[in-house]
């Protein structure tokens, strides 16, 4: 048992330079170190397992029941495992696998197609390799792909507890979700109207202005002196001494990324990639313009565009604090413009 601990801590602590790069190096050097601890010997382990398909499993756990299947696929060290989610489902639909894991060298990924649940939230656990020395990261490894637990079919049991707590964490987030789409509409409804009343001011503000520099001129063609021959500032641009000026002069306001979709800027769905000094291609994020928000290529994940432009940032070494940064400023569309310059255009359109 000490030895296995040991051995566990070993495969936890390897640096990048002690795996290697490519998927080779991931599946002998980490998952197949893991497989032999978890009970499995190397020759129950078929390697470059063909699909009914035509597809290539990496490693394809033999001699357990018909309906424990076991299929694993390796990627490079740095692979981004998101872009494979899609390849490992197939590759258990055509095996009917009851477990599929993807991992590279820093991640490990467990799935299993759950009742009503689309594939991609089937991921049952998702393991980082440096904690694979907690006790309670073990025993979920232990549960799902031990030997012992394959042959006696105790996996059932594991999985099943799993997938209530998926379920119920799916509900409560539709409820959630609902729950805030009804506050965000209420708001929403209530902005329009205070927009309505804003115009409704504006007009009212300009007729004003007209109406005090008519009555001005009256004054002065009373004397026989046109207003408009004296080099004197229009009433828009008197000041009066205990208060602003009566042109108005208000911080402009944001704009939304379906404001820019409904101007025929950008498109709902449309890749957006990062900018700070020149483009990178790689860091690139979707708009999901109903929740004004960017969704990130890098893992899949759904940010407002300030917080993932200042993410990247901080990524790329640019940024070394926690201040926030101004999100428009580092988006750009395929063609070179930026979202700060289309949001612009949109408040110039509105005036």
């Amino acid at each position: 048992m000490v030895e296995i601990k040991y051995e566990i801590e070993r495969i936890a602590k390897l640096k990048e330079s002690d795996i290697g790069p490519t998927e080779e190096n991931v599946k002998q050097k980490v998952i197949v170190p893991i497989l032999e601890l978890l009970g499995h010997k190397r020759e129950d382990l078929e390697f470059e397992y063909r699909t009914r398909s035509g597809g290539k499993i990496d490693v394809y756990i033999k001699n357990v029941p018909t309906d424990c299947k076991v299929i694993i696929d390796t990627k490079n060290y740095s692979e981004n495992l998101n872009d494979y989610v899609e390849q490992i489902k197939n590759y258990t639909f055509d095996e009917g696998a009851l477990i599929a894991v993807i991992a590279n060298g820093t991640e490990i990924r467990i799935y299993s197609p759950l009742r009503g649940v689309a594939f991609e939230r089937s991921l049952l656990y998702s393991i980082k390799r440096q904690d694979l020395n907690k006790e309670s990261v073990w025993q979920i490894l232990s549960d799902l792909l031990h030997n012992d637990s394959l042959q006696k079919r105790n996996v059932f049991k594991k999985i099943d507890e799993r997938e209530m707590e998926i379920k119920k964490a799916m509900s409560d987030e539709e409820r959630l979700k609902q729950e805030y789409d009804n506050k965000i509409e209420d708001i929403n409804s209530d902005i329009k109207t205070k927009e309505e009343k804003i115009e409704q001011l504006k007009i009212k503000r300009e007729n004003l202005a007209k109406e005090a520099e008519s009555k001005i001129s009256e004054i002065w063609n009373a004397l026989g002196l046109p207003f408009d021959l004296f080099e004197i500032p229009t009433y828009d641009d008197i000041k009066i001494s205990t208060g602003p000026s009566l042109k108005y002069t208000g911080k402009a306001r944001k704009v939304n990324l379906q404001e820019l979709v409904d101007a025929g800027m950008i498109r709902n769905g449309q890749t957006l990639y990062f900018f700070h000094g020149k483009v990178f291609k790689n860091e690139r994020a979707e708009v999901v313009a109903n929740q004004n928000k960017l969704k990130y290529k890098g893992d899949g994940r759904i940010y407002s565009i300030s917080e993932l432009a200042k993410i990247i940032d901080i990524k790329l070494g640019f940024k070394r604090d926690e201040h926030g940064v101004a999100g428009p400023r580092y988006w750009q569309t395929k063609d070179g413009k930026l979202l700060h310059d289309l949001n612009e255009i949109v408040r110039q359109r509105q005036k």
